[in-house]
């Protein structure tokens, strides 16, 4: 209902934004007819009514594709898109096609029979087997009486309870009733309908994937905080096949009927005009940025670009009817393209295909979003970003850039910056904002190094009320214009291609540089505060046993970033040659960390562990050094102090003044045998990245305070699915939607979960339990800070290195016809 009462008072402020106001009364039909070189079949052409809209634009392709790799291939198939029907109020449908389903038997002319499925479905068996299926004289079947996601209709049984008219006045819910109360309807097998968790494999003929919540295309983050969906790894596997396959649901041989008849009217040929302002801004800063010299411009109505308005010595126009030449745009460094809002949205992915088959470099798309009533597209910027995204993953090697512009009434225009794809330059600058905290800084220099380009270390001071500041500047300069006032420290242009930044403070301060900027500089954000990106091309990285949402864009690991490696180690050997001065090994380092917000070392436990790891030092004949952290308490230092043995040596730590040389790096690097307090994942990280031995002490539990149990609570209420009449899981909305966003935004975070990591790591073979022996063992190489640096740079791809993926604009290889 949350979500209803949102939509509701969106479309009431401003507009039914999110649709195109295209006011179709018929159907959009894609056929796929009988390949090519078999003899078609006698049987009638399967008939498939599909309910979508423009937000499911992915989901309506990977659909299609879906039927496309199991069908028939003497058979036609005629797929009917239904979406964007005049005359229908649709404020209170949680999806925007939710009455479409019940204008079939009308749409079809009250004849033949006919399949209707939501567009969040996918096919693993050909739908002819449905469409084939016996009846016994029922008008419907579907999996219960309550479910008509996935129906088959006899059409001339139906046609005259289910029509356009009763569609537009009649409630869905009192429709379907209708059709029980009248005896039209019976059971349809279960495996046409397989509702996420339902799916079996080999049994399941449709996978649909109805909880919302966890649709794995992620169609609306703005309502939704997203999961992962049992099944979403076969929906991912079909879209990928229909990327490499080149695959559109329109095209430059069939586009939409909606393009055709612009193109046939006075709309295709538009007078030009000349090019906004804000628009030229934008192309000249992609332009400088990137160092392009010539480049083409895409505009929809006919606007004109000069060279001399970029400073730059070529500049060629291009248009929709280049587009649906038979010879493809003429390459060139950069596309930019302006105006997109006055095409149909349904041609939009393979307009978008072309432009970015045309540039070898760079696209820059500008958007000024079109409020009116009579628009082609959705006025809303997540959807023109989804749109980008989903082309430039068929272009990685691409660098692009997407500007939307919301005017606004009195006030400067609402502006939306992303950029994607391959970094600006082949020689990109990284800036690692580096916490005062330890493990903070260390993760951040760590990733910076490991990814090999061009650094500078940029501390981030511990001032919050001038961070403050600066942030409420920020927020004033987005409400006003207005230019925002100075950053402290050394953050200042020339903007870096790259940040990597851990920590809450290094990170608002990252995203702050992101935004002044203008969307130039990507960020890599880590930890459990820090690591919150939203709908961005950045890259975020947090621990699997965070327990925290996914995103596409976010990478998993199983320890916190280490900068220890291998030189850093030699050149710490060398630092500190004297650490255990000269006393036979093996060397045993014990690594204290001490309390957390979920952990307490208290003065008990340490006297005991160091009662118990001095024994077990002493019975493998080693020498036994103790470092504690600024995190342990003193009377847990003093503890280890009074119950050490006099063979041992302590490294307060804790207690040094400022400006101290820290041995701790001499120690590791000189370390047989390590033991870790199990509190810490940066101390664990970067004692296994030694190569040596690691164990981990435990440390018992801290009692939780108010937020602890606060956040407890919260976390709870945000997993907590509630289900409907049919089994399916309801929509996030109410409170368990706050709670869910809380979690999603790192108010609240869930406990780390330190058992899960243990296990992890003792699976994996690099650490063991303490337990009565402090026996030598070989653990496996680990190198998951250079495994977490090669998928940054997957995901931030230099200009060329990324692969194009097979098919370009190729298409698919079927009979295709409009209708």
């Amino acid at each position: 209902m949350a979500i209803r009462i949102k939509r509701i008072a969106e479309t009431f402020w401003e507009g039914d934004l999110r649709h195109a106001d295209s006011g179709q009364a018929e159907t959009m039909r894609v056929r796929l007819g009988p390949r090519s070189g078999v003899t078609p079949s006698a049987k009638p052409a399967v008939q498939i009514y599909l309910g979508t809209e423009a937000v499911q634009f992915r989901a309506e392709r990977a659909f299609i594709y879906s039927i496309e790799r199991v069908r028939d291939p003497a058979r036609a198939y005629d797929i009917h898109l239904m979406k964007d029907f005049a005359g229908f109020e649709r404020r209170l449908w949680l999806t925007g096609f939710t009455n479409y389903r019940f204008m079939i038997p009308e749409l079809a002319a009250g004849t033949g029979r006919a399949i209707y499925n939501d567009t969040d479905q996918i096919y693993l068996r050909d739908p002819a087997e449905l469409f084939d299926a016996e009846m016994g004289g029922a008008g419907v079947l579907s999996i219960n009486d309550r479910d008509t996601s996935v129906m088959l209709m006899d059409c001339a049984r139906m046609v005259g309870l289910w029509n356009s008219d009763t569609a537009r006045r009649v409630g869905n819910r009192e429709l379907e009733k209708q059709m029980r109360d009248a005896g039209l309807w019976a059971d349809l097998d279960d495996a046409w309908n397989a509702r996420d968790a339902e799916y079996v494999p080999g049994e399941s003929a449709v996978v649909h994937y109805t909880t919302i919540h966890t649709q794995p295309w992620r169609p609306t983050p703005q309502d939704y905080v997203y999961r992962p969906n049992p099944a979403g790894a076969i929906w991912q596997q079909i879209e990928d096949e229909a990327d490499a396959a080149g695959f559109q649901v329109w095209g430059r041989d069939v586009p939409s009927p909606l393009l055709v008849r612009q193109q046939a009217g006075p709309a295709g040929h538009a007078r030009a005009s000349d090019i906004s302002p804000a628009a030229l801004a934008d192309f000249k800063r992609l332009m400088t940025d990137c160092k392009i010299k010539q480049a083409t411009y895409f505009s929809a109505p006919g606007a004109t670009l000069r060279p001399r308005d970029l400073r730059v010595s070529a500049v060629t126009r291009a248009s929709v009817a280049d587009l649906l030449a038979d010879t493809p745009l003429a390459a060139c460094d950069a596309v930019l393209a302006d105006d997109l809002v006055h095409l149909p949205d349904a041609d939009l992915p393979w307009i978008l295909d072309g432009l970015f088959a045309a540039a070898a470099r760079a696209v820059c798309v500008s958007i000024t979003l079109d409020t009116s009533r009579s628009r082609h597209t959705p006025a809303d910027a997540i959807w023109w970003y989804q749109l980008l995204v989903s082309a430039a993953c068929r272009a990685p090697d691409r660098h692009w850039r997407l500007i939307v512009r919301k005017p606004r009434r009195g006030r400067a225009d609402r502006v939306w910056r992303w950029s994607g794809g391959a970094l600006a330059h082949r020689e990109p600058t990284v800036w690692a904002l580096t916490h005062y905290k330890t493990g903070h800084r260390s993760q951040a220099l760590g990733v910076a190094r490991a990814l090999g380009w061009s650094l500078t270390d940029k501390p981030i001071e511990r001032a919050p009320r001038r961070y403050a500041r600066a942030l409420a500047g920020d927020l004033v300069r987005g409400l006003t214009g207005r230019p925002a006032g100075a950053w402290p420290g050394e953050l200042a242009p020339p903007w870096p291609d790259v940040i990597v930044a851990s920590g809450w403070l290094p990170s608002l301060a990252a995203q702050a540089v992101a935004r002044r900027s203008l969307a130039r500089t990507r960020l890599v954000l880590m930890g459990r505060r820090g690591g919150r990106i939203g709908e961005s091309q950045d890259v975020a990285v947090v621990c699997q046993h965070f327990d925290l949402p996914p995103n596409p864009r976010q990478i998993a690991t199983v320890l916190p970033p280490s900068r220890v490696a291998s030189a850093r180690l030699a050149q710490a050997r060398r630092d500190w040659p004297d650490v255990f001065a000269e006393q036979p090994g093996p060397h045993i380092v014990w690594l204290v960390g001490g309390d957390t917000p979920q952990h307490a070392l208290d003065a008990a436990t340490a006297k005991h562990l160091t009662r118990r790891i001095g024994e077990q030092a002493r019975a493998a004949g080693g020498q036994l050094a103790i470092l504690n952290s600024r995190r342990t308490p003193a009377a847990a230092s003093q503890a280890i102090e009074a119950a050490r043995g006099p063979d041992s040596v302590f490294i307060d730590w804790a207690g040094q003044t400022a400006g101290a040389a820290n041995p701790y790096l001499g120690y590791l690097a000189h370390a047989d045998r390590l033991v870790v307090t199990g509190e810490s994942e940066s101390m664990l990280a970067e004692a296994i990245a030694t190569g040596r031995p690691v164990y981990i002490a435990p440390v018992p539990e801290a009692r939780p305070d108010l937020r602890r149990r606060l956040a407890d609570w919260v976390v709870g209420q945000a997993a907590r699915d509630r289900f409907n009449k049919r089994g399916s899981r309801r929509p996030q909305e109410g409170l368990q939607y706050l709670c869910a966003r809380l979690v999603e935004q790192r108010v609240f975070v869930p406990r780390r979960n330190m058992p899960e990591l243990h296990e992890a790591l003792i699976d994996q073979g690099v650490a063991r339990y303490l337990d009565d022996a402090l026996e030598a063992f070989r653990p496996p190489v680990w190198h998951e800070t250079e495994w977490l640096a090669r998928r940054i740079r997957a995901l931030l791809p230099l200009p060329g290195d990324a692969a194009t993926p097979a098919g370009g604009q190729r298409r698919a290889a079927t009979a295709r016809q409009a209708g």
